[in-house]
């Protein structure tokens, strides 16, 4: 049985189980809807995935309450640097509102149990969903954290646009 970290009625943000999960993780990352949302196409093999592990100060899986289902991961960049939020709804899973819920948990998680002050979400241009998420989870578009990057197939100059959303429990 995994620990469940948050949760609404839908969804719950449980422990990651290497086990369970990293294949599927690995999975999604070979998808090109993924590849194109975050830029960046993965070439290494299932083993070395495992073996290099994820870098993460937090990361969990998203599970479906009805049936159990892990539906994807979500994930927060590791110590030492701004609280990066990311997420990853498997392919079967997208369209059916899991993102925004997820990400609210998982933000909620970051501001209650973490303590965080404020964390920060990318996205691309071209990345509508993400976009449509992050403004649905209250983030705000943070244009000093614009980071100008290369497209992973074109090598043409995009820029990965930075939004952040504030601790509301925190007094500045």
């Amino acid at each position: 049985m995994r620990q469940i970290y948050v949760e609404d009625d839908t969804l719950a943000l449980s422990e990651y189980i290497d086990a369970l999960d990293t294949a599927d993780f690995y999975r999604c990352w070979q998808d090109a809807g993924t590849q194109e949302g975050y830029n960046y196409r993965r070439t290494d093999t299932l083993e070395d995935f495992r073996e290099n592990g994820i870098r993460a100060r937090f990361m969990a899986a998203i599970v479906r309450k009805s049936d159990g289902a892990c539906v994807g991961i979500f994930f927060v960049s590791p110590e030492g640097g701004p609280a990066d939020l990311a997420i990853m709804i498997y392919p079967a899973y997208r369209g059916r509102g899991y993102a925004v819920r997820a990400f609210s948990l998982g933000t909620q998680y970051c501001f209650e149990a973490l303590g965080l002050p404020r964390v920060y979400a990318g996205c691309y241009p071209g990345n509508l969903a993400s976009r449509r998420m992050l403004d649905a989870c209250g983030f705000v578009p943070h244009p000093e954290g614009n980071q100008p990057d290369t497209h992973y197939l074109t090598g043409e100059a995009i820029i990965q646009m930075d939004f952040v959303k504030e601790n509301p429990g925190r007094i500045k």
